[in-house]
Parts: C-alpha cells; structure tokens; sequence
C-alpha cells in the first residue's frame, strides 16, 4: 500500500486586495492632533459622533471627506432625489387643483383672482414638472428648487394683498408649514438656503398676518405663533441632517457591499486555489461539510476524547468519526524521481535548492494541468499525480504517459536553463485506488492501495529518460502511437492474503497476521512517440548515465545497491511498498517510503553548506552579494533622526491620504460597473405598497434587528444614535407645544394631568434611547429580556405611536369651551397647533410608515369631527363679526374669529357661527387644510421609510458578504495551515515566495505502526476500513496537538502508518518558554502520550495489537516550503536523518533516542542504555530507551 507525504500548495498563497476603510473607525481621529488640544477637549470631541463614515467634520453641510465620493454620492442619489421632488410636484399640482375646485365652488369676493392665482401656479408647476424630465434639470436643479420655493411662498403670501381673502389664516398657516417641511424634505437645496428662505417666509408671513387681524397683534399671541414657527424649523433641520445623512450612509454601505462581494470573490479565488493545493473541489466540499457538521455537533470531539480517556475501555468498543475514502477502478498512476539531482543539490544552499525545485515543479504543474491528470504530491524531489481520480475519465492511461514524456521533456529545458544535468525516471501503472483524506491536521488527498505501490515499484525500476508502465496501463494505450521496449518482469505486490490467527504464548493472546502469494507482471518501456527518436546528447543528457535500472546519474553509487541495505528498517518495513533498500529521503528511509534515493534533498551529505534564506522584506538590499537590512543602521546626529522620523510620519500620512483616494475609486469603479449596482439607489427591494421586502427573510430580519447595524455603531447614521436624536426633537417639539399650551390656553386639570404624565413619558423615551446608546452592553447583561422585549419591532412600534401622538394628545387636552368664546382667537391658535403636531408624526423615521400616517390620519379625523360637533351652548355676541347682506365673505381683520351662534339678525344680516360649532364656514376649508396636509405627511414617511429600508439592505448585504466573505477566509486559512504552519504562511503573502529557514535545537520524532502492512488487506472492501482504522489513529495522535502544554510540537506529515512531528520550528512559541529546552521536553513528552493512545487503542480493537515504534533527535534542521501550486512544507537535515534511524532501528513498543539527545532530555525523563548500533553515513551510536518522565519533572 503506497503513501506520500504532506503536499499542499497555490499559485498565490494570499491574494492581496485593497483594504476598506474600516467602518468601526467612526469616531474624530484627534491623534494627529495631540498637542494641539489639551487632554479634556480630546476627551470631549472623541466622545462626539461624527455624521457618518468618512463624514467632514462638518454638521451643517454633511459631506464625505472625499470630493470623488462626494461627487459619486450626488450621481447616484440624484434619481432617487429627482423622483421626489417629481412626486412632490405632483402632489402640489393636485392641492392647486383643489383650491381651484374650492375657490370655483365658493364664488366669493375675489373669488375669480383667486382662481385664476391658482391656475397661474399649477400651470408653473406644471412646467417645472416637465422640466425634470429633460437633461437640463440635473444641471439646473438648484435654481428650479429655488424658483418653486419662492413660488410657494410667494403664491401663500400674495393672498394678503387682498383685504378680504377667501383662504382663513388656518388655511395659510398650513399650507406654510407645509411649503417649509418641503424645503428642508424633498426640495433639493442646501442647508444654508432651506433655513435662509425658510425663516425669512415665516417672518414675512407673521408679519403679514399681525398686519392683517388685530387680534393677533398681542405679543403673547406672536410669541405662540413663533414657537410654532420654530418647531416646525426644528424637525425641518432634523429631517433634512438625518435624509442628507442617511443618504451617505446608505452610499458607503452599498460601496462597502460591492467592496465586500469584490473580496468575496478573490476570497473565494483563494479559497479555491487552497482547495485544489490541498485536494480536488469535490473531495473539499465533503471535507468542509464534515467541518462545519463537527461544528454544529461536537459530539464527535466528546467520542473521541471518551477513547482517549486513561478510564478502562471495553474490549472490541469503539466508535469511528466520520471518514471520506473512495473506491475508483481504472485510475492511472505516475511517479516520477529527479535522477542526478543528489550531485545537484550537494553544492546548493538552501534557499536556491528551493529555488531550483520550484522552478521545476512549476513546469511539472502546468503539464499537470495541461494533460488532464490531478497533483498527489511531492515527496523531496518525487513528483506523484495521477489520472480518473477523483473524476473518471476513458483516456487516463494517455494521460499519465503524456505527462509522463513530457516531464521528460521539460527536465531537459531546465537543464538547458540551469546549466545542469539532471533526467528523470518515470513508471506508470493503471489499477484500483482508494483515495480520500486521513487524519485531520495537516492532511491532504491522497490515494492507498496496492496498485498505488505497483506504480511506485515502477518508477523505482524504471530508466532514465523513459517511461515505464505495466502491462496494465498498456492495455488502455494504442501501441500504434509510442516506441515500446520490453522492460524487465517486476514483482506483484497485489497478492492474494489468507487472514490467520495466531497464537502469542508469551501474552497468552491470539494475534492476527497474513500469509501470501509472490507473482510478478511484464512491463514496457515508451521511449517517445513513434517515427520520434530522443536526442538525449543534443539536449544535453549525460551520456555516461547509465542505463541500468535504478541507476543514479550523477551520483556515486546506484540507488538500490544492496550495500546500502539497513535490515533492521528491512525487518520492520512499512505498508507494502516496493522493498528495494536506499539511502535516507529526507530523513525517511526507503523502506518507510516504499521507494526513492538519497536525491530527495539529502542533507546529511554536507548539513554545514545550507544557509538560512531570508524573507523578502523591503528593508533589506544586496550589496556585494550580501543582504543587509538598513533599518538596523543608526543616525548618530540627532536631528537627523527627527527629521527622519518628522518624515516618515509625513510619508505615512501621503500613504493613508493616497490610500483612501485610491479607496474611494475603487469603490466608485465597482459600483458603476455593476447596474444593479446603481439601480439599487433608487429600486431598492421592496413592496410598493407595505414596502415589507420582497426578498424571502430579510423582513423577518429587518423586524428583528432594525436597530442593529454592524458597520456604524457610533455614527449618527446609526440607528441608536438617530433614535436618540429623534426623541430629543420629540422632546423639543413637546415641551415648545406644551410652552404654548401654557401661555395660549386656560390652564385646567385635564390639560395639567396629560402633560404631567407626557412629560414622564418623554423622560423615559429619552433615558431609554440614551442608555441604549451609552449602556447596551450593560443593559443586555442586567436584563436581556427586558432589552430585547423594548427593541422589539411591534413594541417598538406600539410605543412610537404613543410618543409621536404626545403633542397631538397634549394640544387636544386643551380643547375646552372657553377656547370658543375667547376674542383672541384661541380657536384658530388651537387649530394651528394641532397642524404642527400633525406634521410631528414624520419625525420618527424608524417607525412603520403605515403606523404613523394611520395614527396621524386618526388625529386628522379628529379635529374634523370637532368641526361637525356642537360640544358646548354659547350665548349669542351680534356685535361680533357680522356678515354683511347674508354673504359668506369676510374680512381679514376679523378672519371671522367668530364665537356665537348663526343668528338672523335685522336688516338681513347674520352672525358667523363659532368655529367648533358644527356649522362654521371654515369646514370645508379646514377638511381640504387637513387632506392635503395628511396626504403630504404619508407621502414624507413613505419615502423615509423607504430610505430606512435602502439603508438597512445596503447594511445587511454588506454585512453578509463579509461574513461570507471571513468564512471563506477562514475556510481557506484553516486549508492553509493543514498544510503549512501559521507562522510559516505569514511570510509567504507574495507571489512566487519561497521560504527556507535553518532552525536551531529542534525536536523531531517518527512514530511508526510497524506492524500495519501485516494488518493490511484489500480483499475486504479494498482495504478501506484498514484505513479507517489508520485515520481513527492519526486523528487521536493530532487530538493531543490541540494541549497547550503542546503548542511547540506540530505534525509535519503522515507516510502510510507513520506520524512525523517536530518542536521548535516558532521561533515566537519558543521565545515564551520559561526553559530554554521546554519545547524538547514537551516533544518527548508527546511521544509518551502516543504510546499511551495506541495502548488505549488496541484495548478498543479485538484481537489487534498495534506496535508503535518511536524514534527521537534533536538539532539543526532546515525548513522550507516546496512547490508552486500544491505546496509541501517539509523539515530536511541530518537530524532528521537519524531521527528516522532512531525508529527503524528502535525496540518494540519503545522510544529510542540518541547520546546527544539524552544530554539535554535526562534533566526530566529518565532512560536506559540500549547499546551501540550502525547508523549509515554516522557509523556507530550509542542509543538509549526512555524508562519514562521523572516524578518531579516541571518545565512549564
């Protein structure tokens, strides 16, 4: 049974994209401002919000610190904006269609001026509608916003040119508050222009009015009608910060979702490229549905730590983890040697050894991919792929001789550019695999069964410079198409086993073992295509090689040379390989590899030539050939250092102002190159009429975590942040209404009641969105029930509706009989605030629009109601406001503040009604006020709802690709370490980067089954419960790796039923050690508790007795990354060498160090001398068992 060491690679380890600006960065950055400022005004800006991401600074004209994004901002809300102010054109050429209607059905005085003043501004507004939809609006929105404002307010005040006008100071007062709303909502104008225009209407119009009705000339009455004027100028502010915020929030979040999904992308092109280093895609999907099974059932961990608990297990008990291995027929296999490349590596250092392995690799890897066959792995300079696995494919055999001849090809092109001499042996055998992943750390795909070996033992027999195959692989080749030579017969390891029982009287227990057949199989040569002959002198082949098989080009001895047979590894061989002995393969021996020579990077010939590659790192230059790090030199002169450090803090902010603009264009290119993109700022996914979102769950999510937003938890753009803004202008809004109330109206119980009650309310609803926004962790933590029960979304609704419907309530808790008969013209006062209040329900953008427009249409109702109810009985005043010969009109000096009942009077006149009387002229009049009124606060808070919802959407996609996004990250370094360490892959982020570093004092030790291959047997489901058994091993030898009292020692690779780990390897890890040799200590310590795992093992297995052998060494070992698209990291050097010596020459069941090593390990475990054995290339060594760990042994 054939098995590979630890492969893994990608083109690009790491794939580097621009960063984003991080969102979490939200607060002022005042560190560059450090002495400019003392110590309590930093505290006090840093705890200020700003806006949004990337905000100015400024809060009276929001804008992002960048003019492109500013720019791009203004391109692509620019529809959504002009679909407002469409729709606000619209709403206006209807209420001046009604007023036409009014005005036409009352034929009062004036009534025709006023009609034709009518149609004049509808007709206006009507072009100024048509002119948004051509292209000179967008260059000329300004100016249109201007010119409809001053139409607005011009038409609202012109009606005072008259002295006896048909529209009531109610009327007016309405359609003023709502021309302001419209300035600051959906009117595009700045800021600066909105407030300037709007206040200067408000004073004209107050003005104009006091002129106009004496009643209303009282400085208490001018006072009210001003802080009526100022509330409505406050959620004005408010409403257009918040739109001008949000919008910009809304643009960076979707900047940010495209930025996501770009990284996404290349973070699922890494992840694949990880996938296919380590295995084919579709053996990865099934390695990481078994992951995140394990994650979400950790039921496996507890199985498995119940095996290797020291508690007494039952005979025969055991229970597997779950194991991916496939049976596939009519796979073809190729492996490939490196002849000559012992001589070649003999006078190289390491760095460009590595160099050297990955240039050629890389052109093994393209003819990989090129000829259809899939990368195993890389053992030393074995090259090992194969073809129909894990996908079948008919032309297979093809394959692997196509690649075959073309390495051979290749190898001779690399001579060409290396001045070298190296050729390469390739054998290729066509049979049955199993192929999957064993163990859980480190691991890769790769494929097990005898005909696996039978193409190793082909290569290994194999000549220089052709290729040789199996009768096997033959039979699915057209002979018509190579030159073939008969190649000698070769032994067949695919013998039929007899399981038998076998007595141990020494144990008095039976043991299982196998006997078997010998047979051999022809074999062939292709030596090219037909008509083609190899000019092997012209392409500079050493024509002395030699052209036995096994010969060794260019080295000194032939590989397989009986001379350099080790009976002791002979006797307790692994698996059942090819069984021709060598010389050690990076520290593994050729009985443990079932193959291979002293090529594969042998270390142990001249350990002193390797050098320490050093990682590329811009701080370093070559000079004279040697590396020298300038950031080591030191100024002496002390102003040149600070002005090299004033400098480079300078550089450092070009870089990060550089690397923002570079940023933001990269967030602009992203978002124009998708449509979608750009549609998503004016369609977003929504319902047109619930506006719940049409995307199945996002609903559900929304109502559950609208408050929540995971890039601006400290931006006024938060939804926390914005709640509590909102409750402080409620706040506002209530307390200037209640002001009012206090100075307009009588002073009565109900009213003092309700605003006592509000008034507490308020304080809640404030300290509530306060503590939400200082103390939400803390308040989750004292009552999770109680937060989440608040931030709910019905609760949440439920109490919007309550405190958005204060003001209403509060001016309502007023409505008494003395309001009626008062000659100041408390009626029309109370009127007008009930329209202010009206307008308050568009201050809570957070809320369900429905539930506000429903509840403001109930407020609406109400007052219409009034108007249609005579509440109280009042005594006729005829001196009052007469209406001269039995006609409606009236004077503006009066605005028929009438509080008496319709009474005849002599000579045919009438008295005006009162106005809550149910018979008062101004119904009608108010009705239309209230309908156009309601209609324009739905219309408000749908769209901010709408762009709630946007900004909501932008977040969560955002947020889901990231999380997509660092699952894939994580995915693909969980991928990544398997196959290199940590410490390693952080240095391997460029492209092409080799990494090979000399380590001092490192640990290393093989631990072997040394008995598996008798264990092993294909006729019982081709052997793969065999390797379920290995796997379960493995995976409980990797369990003890998760112990910190292990972090130093991690496991290099597996090779069939042989664990190779090392300690020592991070430098970091080592460093923290409080003893210099702990990471040594803790090796040894770790290959006690493999003893103790396989112990516990064969009492979970009937009639199985598992023989682990253990070899340790320590000392100087090189380690390095090989390969360019599957990547191996791998450790090389004499002490590996004879770490392996250790083990294949140890004592049953025993851990066998050398002298050296016990020097350093007696200080804390205690050992026997075994005696002195014979080391090839060492001569002899003296070697000691481990007794075991001293009682009063400490080195943590």
């Amino acid at each position: 049974m054939a098995s590979n060491g630890n492969t893994k690679g990608g083109d690009n380890l790491y794939l580097t994209t621009m960063d984003t600006i991080d969102p979490k960065t939200v607060c002022l950055d005042l560190e560059g401002e450090e002495n400019d400022m003392n110590g309590s005004d930093k505290q006090t800006w840093v705890k200020w919000p700003i806006l949004f991401e990337r905000a100015s600074g400024s809060w009276w004209n929001p804008k992002f610190d960048s003019h492109i994004l500013e720019r791009e901002q203004w391109e692509k809300s620019f529809p959504q904006t002009r679909r407002r102010f469409r729709d606000i054109l619209f709403i206006i050429l209807v209420s001046c269609l009604a007023w036409s209607v009014f005005f036409g059905i009352r034929q009062n005085a004036h009534w025709l001026d006023f009609l034709i003043g009518s149609l004049i501004l509808l007709f206006l507004i009507a072009l100024i509608l048509g002119f948004t939809f051509t292209k000179f609006y967008k260059r000329f929105y300004l100016l249109t916003s201007i010119v409809l404002s001053v139409l607005l307010c011009g038409g609202i005040l012109a009606q005072f040119l008259y002295s006896n006008s048909l529209v009531s100071t109610v009327g007016t007062f309405t359609a003023s508050i709502e021309v302001l709303f419209m300035m600051y909502t959906v009117i595009p104008m700045p800021l600066f222009m909105s407030i300037g225009l709007g206040v200067t209407h408000s004073i004209l119009y107050e003005v104009l009015v006091a002129v106009r009705n004496e009643h209303m000339q009282q400085p208490i009455f001018i006072i009210g009608k001003a802080l009526l004027h100022l509330c409505v100028h406050v959620m004005g502010i408010h409403i257009f910060l918040m739109s001008q915020v949000g919008q910009r929030s809304t643009f960076w979040k979707i900047g940010q979702s495209v930025m996501a999904q770009r990284e996404l992308k290349n973070e699922k092109r890494i992840k694949e490229k990880m996938i296919h280093s380590l295995m084919p895609p579709s053996v990865a999907q099934e390695v990481m549905a078994s992951r995140q099974d394990k994650e979400q059932n950790p039921d496996e961990d507890s199985r498995s730590k119940k095996r290797n608990s020291r508690s007494k297990n039952v005979k025969g008990e055991i229970i597997f983890r779950p194991f991916n291995m496939n049976t596939m027929d009519n796979v073809s296999i190729l492996f490939a040697d490196i002849v000559g490349f012992t001589k070649m590596s003999s006078n190289k250092t390491a760095a460009h050894l590595v160099g050297l392995l990955n240039d050629l690799f890389g052109r093994f890897d393209s003819l990989c991919t090129n000829s259809g066959c899939e990368k195993i792995s890389t053992l030393g300079d074995c090259y090992y792929c194969v073809s129909g696995c894990p996908q079948s494919r008919e032309d297979h055999a093809t394959c692997c001789v196509e690649m075959g001849l073309g390495m051979i090809t290749a190898i001779k092109e690399f001579d060409r550019d290396n001045n070298e001499s190296v050729n390469m042996r390739v054998g290729v055998h066509t049979g049955t695999v199993l192929c999957g992943i064993v163990g859980r750390q480190r691991f890769k795909f790769d494929v097990w069964s005898n005909d696996v070996t039978l193409a190793n033992t082909m290569e290994s027999s194999g000549l220089p410079g052709k290729v040789h195959i199996s009768e096997a692989s033959l039979s699915f080749l057209n002979r018509e198409d190579y030159d073939l030579d008969e190649g000698p017969d070769v032994q067949d390891n695919r013998t039929y086993k007899v399981l038998i029982e076998e007595y141990d009287t020494s144990k008095s227990t039976y043991a299982v073992r196998h006997t078997e057949e010998q047979k051999v199989i022809k074999t062939y040569f292709i030596n090219g295509y037909k008509n083609e002959t190899t000019k092997e002198d012209d392409e500079g082949v050493d024509p002395t090689s030699s052209n036995q098989p096994g010969a060794d080009s260019g080295t000194g001895h032939a590989e397989g040379n009986p001379d350099d047979l080790d009976e002791t590894s002979e006797k307790h061989r692994l698996s059942n390989h090819f069984e021709s002995k060598s010389s050690d393969v990076n520290g593994i021996t050729r009985n443990l590899l079932g193959r291979r020579s002293v090529s594969d990077i042998s270390l142990e010939q001249d350990n002193g030539k390797i050098e320490s590659l050093v990682i590329v790192d811009p701080s370093l230059h070559i000079k004279n050939g040697s590396a020298v790090r300038t950031g080591d030199t030191k100024l002496t002169n002390e102003t040149k250092e600070s002005s090299t450090i004033k400098y480079k803090k300078e550089e450092e902010t070009r870089d990060s102002e550089h690397g923002k603009y570079m940023n933001d264009k990269q967030i602009i290119k992203l978002i124009n190159e998708d449509s979608t993109n750009q549609e998503f700022f004016y369609k977003p996914p929504i319902n047109v009429l619930t506006l719940a979102f049409s995307i199945p769950g996002m609903e559900t999510d929304y109502r559950d975590h609208y408050l929540e937003d995971t890039q601006n938890q400290h931006t006024v753009s938060s939804p926390r942040y914005q709640a509590l803004l909102e409750i402080i202008v409620s706040f506002i809004v209530f307390f200037i209404t209640s002001l009012c109330c206090f100075l307009i109206f009588e002073r009565q119980i109900p009213w003092i009641l309700v605003f006592l009650i509000s008034f507490i309310l308020e304080v809640l609803c404030l300290v509530q969105a306060f503590t939400d926004v200082k103390y939400q962790e803390k308040k989750g933590d004292v009552c999770h029930s109680c937060t989440h029960l608040m931030s709910g979304w019905f609760f949440r609704n439920l109490t919007g509706a309550v405190v958005t419907s204060i003001p209403v309530v509060a001016i309502y808790s007023n409505l008494s009989c003395e309001i009626a008969v008062n000659r100041f013209s408390q009626d029309h006062f109370f009127c007008y605030c009930i329209v202010m209040a009206i307008l308050h329900y568009c201050n809570f953008t957070m809320i369900s629009s429905w539930v506000k427009s429903i509840v403001a249409s109930l407020a609406g109702i109400v007052i219409l109601v009034l108007l249609y109810v005579q509440l109280c009985i009042f005594e006729s005043t005829p001196e009052m406001n007469p209406i001269i010969n039995g006609s409606f009109g009236y004077s503006n000096t009066t605005d028929i503040s009438i509080t008496t009942m319709v009474t005849t009077l002599a000579a045919g006149a009438t008295q005006v009604p009162p106005l809550f009387s149910g018979s008062h002229p101004l119904q009608f009049e108010i009705i239309l006020d209230i309908i156009i009124l309601l209609i324009l606060v739905f219309f408000l808070n749908r769209e901010f709802e709408i762009s709630y919802r946007l900004s909501y959407h932008g977040d969560t996609q955002a947020s889901a690709n990231k999380q997509q996004m660092q699952l894939n990250k994580e995915q693909a370094d969980w991928l990544l370490h398997n196959i290199i360490p940590k410490h390693v892959s952080e240095q391997l982020k460029g492209e092409n980067c080799q990494y090979s570093k000399n380590h001092k004092d490192v640990g290393v030790i093989f631990a072997a089954i040394v008995n598996f291959n008798e264990f092993y047997d294909e006729s019982y489901e081709g052997g793969r419960e065999y390797l379920r058994v290995l796997n379960e091993l493995v995976s409980d030898y990797e369990d003890l790796l998760n112990q910190y009292r292990f972090k130093d020692v991690e496991k290099i690779k597996t090779i069939t039923s042989t664990f190779m780990a090392a300690s020592g390897l991070n430098t970091q890890s080592r460093m923290e050690n409080k003893h210099p040799h702990a990471h040594l200590f803790a090796l040894l310590e770790f290959s006690i508790e493999m003893q103790e795992v396989v112990k516990r093992f064969n009492e979970s297995l009937f009639n199985f007795d598992f023989i682990l052998n253990i070899g340790y060494n320590h000392g100087e070992v090189t380690a390095g990354v090989i390969g360019t698209t599957k990547l191996l990291y791998d450790i090389w050097g004499d002490t590996v060498n004879i770490s392996s010596r250790m083990y294949s020459t140890g004592v049953k069941d025993r851990i066998q160090v050398p002298e050296a090593s016990l020097q350093l390990l007696e200080e804390m475990f205690e050992f026997e001398y075994r005696g002195t054995i014979q080391v090839k290339g060492k001569g002899d060594m003296k070697t000691y068992l481990l007794k075991g760990k001293k009682d009063d042994a400490h080195w943590e």
